[in-house]
C-alpha cells in the first residue's frame, strides 16, 4: 500500500512561522506570561504577552474536563517552528495601543473601501455561507430546548456588524455575484482593532478583495431598504487574518470544531481605530471544558440576509454538543448570520463572547439552532498571534497521506466516482499511478482530501495493481470516465506504443492485470499499437458534448495540434473535431492540459485547464460550446507553477462541480486548490508537505 502510516487522517496543529510580520523583533525584556483562561473567564485585552516557547498551544488554567483539539504540531510549508516564543516583556499590541495613530496610507485605504462598500453594494451582498439556517426548523418535541424568540433591533449594536467580503472562491451558487457578506463582532484588544468572525467565511490569508467591516451596521431611516454604518466601514489589512492551520488543511467539515477566525481592521477614513470610534470591544472569554459549555444569560446576534439591521435573541441558555460546540435554540437565524458573535452578560452594547455562529457543518442547518465551536485554548492561541501580529498559520499536513518522498512517484493520477461509497455520494476519488507500477485508488471524503489505510467505518484505500515492469514503462498517459455508459467510472489508458485500452467500471474491487498476457473481462481495446495515438501527448476526458456523461476527449498531438472527441465508447473515437491546427505555441509550451467545470455552468460544458512551460495557467472556458475562443488567463507566467508535475480537475470539496485542482508537486507536496474559478484559484489544502 502506498501509505507510510494507516489509519483515518488525524489532526496536527501547525504553529505560526517564526518572526513578527510586521516589524523586527526587539530586545527581550523580563519574562511575563502569557494570556490563559480560566472556565468561564474572560481574557482582558491587556494581558497579551507570547507565551513560553512550546510547539503546543498553552491550556487553559483549568484542568479537569477540558477538552483540548491542540494537542500536537506539525511542521509547515516553511518547516519552523510557532511564533509562540516570547518576544519582550511589553507585547505589540501593547506598544501599538500606546501610540495608535493613523497614517495617511490607512486614511486612503479606507475611503477606498467606502467608495467601494456603498450602501448599495452593501444592500445587494449574498451571504458568504447560504446553507447556514437556510431549512426551517423542525417542529418542536417535549425533548426540545425552549427556542428563544428574536427581534429586529432597529438601533443596531455597537460591536456587532456586517464582514464584507469581495471576490468569494465558491461561485457555484450565484456566479454572478462576488460581493458576499458575513457577520462579525469587535474583540477588546490593545491595538483596538480586532474582529472575530466565522472561518468558514473566509477560506485563507491573501486572495480577497475589498474586505471591510461596517460595525453597528442597521436599516438607515432616511432611506428605506439600505442600511447604514454609523461608525464607517473600516478595511480588512491585507495578509491580516487568523485561522487555524488544521481548519485550513482539513478544511469545514472535519475541523468544524476550529471554526472562528481573528481579522485585523485598519482606521475608518475619518483616521478612527475600531474601539476608538464603537468604544470597548467584546471581551473573548473561554469555555475550556465540556461542562462550561452550558451557559445562561447569552445574547445571540446576526444579520440575516433579508435584514439591514441585527437580529437578536436576548438572555437565553446554551447547552453543549457533542462536548465541542455551543448550541443555542434561537428563531429566525437565516443565511447571513454566520460569524454572529454568542455574548454573555450583553448589556445592549456589549458583552463576553464565548463563540461565533460556525461549526457542526457549520452553524446549523436550521433557522431556530445555531453551533459554535468551543472557545478553549485554540482560540485564545490565535488571539495571541493577532495582538502580536505574528505570522498567521499555514495549512497543515494531513496523516495518512505518506511524505514528499513518496509523492515524488506518483507519475499520473486521474479522478472518477470509483468507489461504491463515492457513488453514493458523488464525491470524486483518485487513482494514482506510481514509478514502480502499482495503482492505487484513494476514496474521495468530500472535504478536499482522500480517505487513507481502512479505518472503521470509513471507505478504504485499495492497491488496484501490485508494483510491475507493464505500468511502470507502458501506461503513458492516464485518464478517466464514463465511456462505456453504466453510470459508473472507467479508466482509460494511452500506452506508449499507441494502444489505447479501456478498463470498465473500477471499483475497489478491481483488479488491473500486470503483464501483457493478462486480458481481464473488463478490457476493451479501441486503438490498437502501432496507431495515431502514439503521438497523442496530452489527453484531457470530460463532458464537451452536451450531454451528462463525462465521455469526451480533448487532445493535444506532438505537432501542437489540438482536437476533440465526442461520445467515447467502447467502439471508439468519434466525431472528431480539429480546434487548433499544428502550431508551435502547443508543441513546445502546453505542458499539462485537464478538464474540469471551473465557471459553475449548468449546461454539462466541461472547460480546459493548460499549465504552460513558463508557469502560466488558462483556463479555456465551455470548450462545447467556444472552442478554444474563450480564454480565461487564471495566473500570469510565474516560477512555481513550473513545478507542478501531475494536475487533475475533479469533484474533491462535495458542492458537484469539478472545480477543484489536485496537485502532486516536483518536491513531492500534494495540494487542492478547492473551489478554483474560471478566473481565480480556489483556497489551497496542503495534503502533503514539501520534503
Amino acid at each position: 500500500m502506498r501509505t507510510a502510516a494507516l489509519g483515518a487522517a488525524a489532526t496536527a496543529v501547525l504553529l505560526s512561522s517564526t518572526g513578527l510580520a510586521a516589524a523586527a523583533p526587539v530586545t527581550p525584556a523580563a519574562p511575563t506570561p502569557t494570556v490563559t483562561a480560566s472556565p468561564g473567564t474572560t481574557v482582558p485585552p491587556e494581558a497579551t504577552k507570547a507565551p513560553e516557547p512550546t510547539r503546543t498551544p498553552q491550556a487553559p488554567k483549568s484542568s479537569a474536563g477540558a477538552a483540548e483539539k491542540g494537542s500536537g504540531s506539525e511542521d509547515g510549508k516553511d518547516g519552523k517552528d510557532g511564533e509562540e516564543g516570547r518576544g519582550s516583556g511589553q507585547s505589540k499590541g501593547d506598544e501599538e495601543g500606546e501610540r495608535l495613530k493613523a497614517t495617511p496610507e490607512e486614511i486612503a485605504e479606507a475611503r477606498a473601501a467606502e467608495a467601494y462598500w456603498t450602501p448599495e453594494r452593501i444592500a445587494d451582498a449574498v451571504p458568504a455561507n447560504p446553507d447556514k439556517g437556510v431549512a426551517d426548523g423542525p417542529p418542536t418535541t417535549a425533548g426540545d430546548m425552549l427556542r428563544a424568540p428574536s427581534s429586529i433591533n432597529n438601533n443596531g449594536v455597537a460591536t456587532a456588524g456586517v464582514f464584507l467580503i469581495s471576490q468569494d472562491d465558491d461561485p457555484q451558487s450565484d456566479p454572478g455575484k462576488r460581493d458576499q457578506f458575513c457577520s462579525a463582532s469587535s474583540v477588546a484588544s490593545p491595538n483596538k482593532s480586532l474582529v472575530i468572525t466565522a472561518a468558514h467565511c473566509l477560506n485563507d490569508n491573501d486572495r480577497f478583495r475589498n474586505l471591510a467591516f461596517a460595525p453597528g451596521w442597521k436599516a438607515d431611516p432616511q432611506h428605506k431598504g439600505r442600511g447604514v454604518a454609523p461608525y464607517g466601514v473600516f478595511p480588512i489589512k491585507k495578509g491580516k487574518i487568523w485561522i487555524d492551520g488544521r481548519y485550513l488543511s482539513l478544511g469545514t467539515q472535519k475541523a468544524d470544531d476550529l471554526d472562528f477566525a481573528f481579522l485585523r481592521t485598519g482606521p475608518n477614513s475619518k483616521g478612527q481605530f475600531l474601539e476608538n470610534a464603537t468604544g470597548m470591544g467584546n471581551e473573548l472569554t473561554t469555555l475550556p471544558a465540556a461542562g462550561n459549555l452550558n451557559q445562561k444569560n447569552v445574547t445571540l446576534i446576526g444579520f440575516p440576509g433579508s435584514s439591514k439591521s441585527p437580529r437578536v435573541c436576548p438572555k437565553t441558555s446554551t447547552k453543549g454538543y457533542a462536548g465541542r460546540f455551543l448550541e443555542i435554540a434561537c428563531d429566525g437565524f437565516a443565511p447571513g448570520v454566520s460569524g454572529g458573535p454568542f455574548l454573555r452578560n450583553f448589556d445592549g452594547k456589549r458583552g463576553d463572547v464565548i463563540g461565533v455562529i460556525g461549526g457542526y457543518k457549520t452553524g446549523g442547518k436550521y433557522d431556530n439552532v445555531s453551533y459554535s465551536s468551543q472557545f478553549d485554548a485554540d482560540v485564545v492561541r490565535l488571539y495571541n498571534q493577532a495582538v502580536n501580529d505574528y505570522t498567521p498559520d499555514k495549512p497543515s499536513r494531513i496523516e495518512g497521506m505518506g511524505d514528499a518522498g513518496l509523492w515524488r512517484h506518483a507519475t499520473a493520477a486521474a479522478t472518477g466516482q470509483f468507489h461504491t461509497s463515492s457513488q453514493r455520494t458523488k464525491d470524486g476519488d483518485l487513482v494514482v499511478k506510481w514509478s514502480d507500477g502499482e495503482v492505487t485508488l484513494y476514496p474521495g471524503d468530500q472535504s478536499q482530501g482522500f480517505y487513507t489505510g481502512c479505518a472503521k467505518d470509513q471507505p478504504c484505500e485499495t492497491r488496484l495493481a501490485k508494483p510491475n515492469k507493464m505500468w511502470a514503462d507502458y501506461a503513458e498517459v492516464v485518464t478517466a470516465g464514463d465511456y462505456t455508459g453504466s453510470n459508473a467510472y472507467d479508466l482509460m489508458v494511452k500506452w506508449i506504443d499507441g494502444e489505447v485500452t479501456i478498463y470498465k467500471d473500477i471499483d475497489e474491487h478491481t483488479q488491473l492485470p500486470t503483464s501483457t498476457s493478462e486480458h481481464p473481462a473488463n478490457e476493451i481495446t479501441i486503438a490498437k499499437a502501432g496507431s495515431t495515438w502514439k503521438y497523442a501527448k496530452g489527453i484531457a476526458t470530460g463532458k464537451y458534448g452536451g450531454n451528462k456523461w463525462a465521455d469526451d476527449l480533448v487532445v493535444r498531438w506532438v505537432d501542437g495540434e489540438v482536437t476533440k472527441y465526442t461520445n467515447v465508447d467502447g467502439g471508439g473515437f468519434h466525431a472528431e473535431q480539429q480546434l487548433l491546427a499544428p502550431n508551435a505555441l502547443w508543441k513546445e509550451h502546453a505542458s499539462v492540459i485537464a478538464g474540469g467545470d471551473f465557471d459553475g455552468s449548468t449546461n454539462s460544458d466541461f472547460d480546459l485547464f493548460v499549465r504552460w512551460s513558463d508557469g502560466e495557467l488558462t483556463i479555456y472556458e465551455d470548450i462545447g460550446a467556444h472552442g478554444l475562443g474563450k480564454e480565461n488567463q487564471l495566473k500570469a507566467a510565474n516560477g512555481t507553477w513550473k513545478h507542478a508535475r501531475v494536475i487533475v480537475p475533479g469533484e474533491f470539496g462535495g458542492n458537484l462541480w469539478e472545480d477543484d485542482v489536485f496537485v502532486r508537486w516536483s518536491d513531492g507536496e500534494v495540494s487542492v486548490y478547492g473551489n478554483t474559478q474560471a478566473d481565480a484559484l480556489g483556497r489551497e489544502y496542503q495534503l502533503v508537505p514539501p520534503g
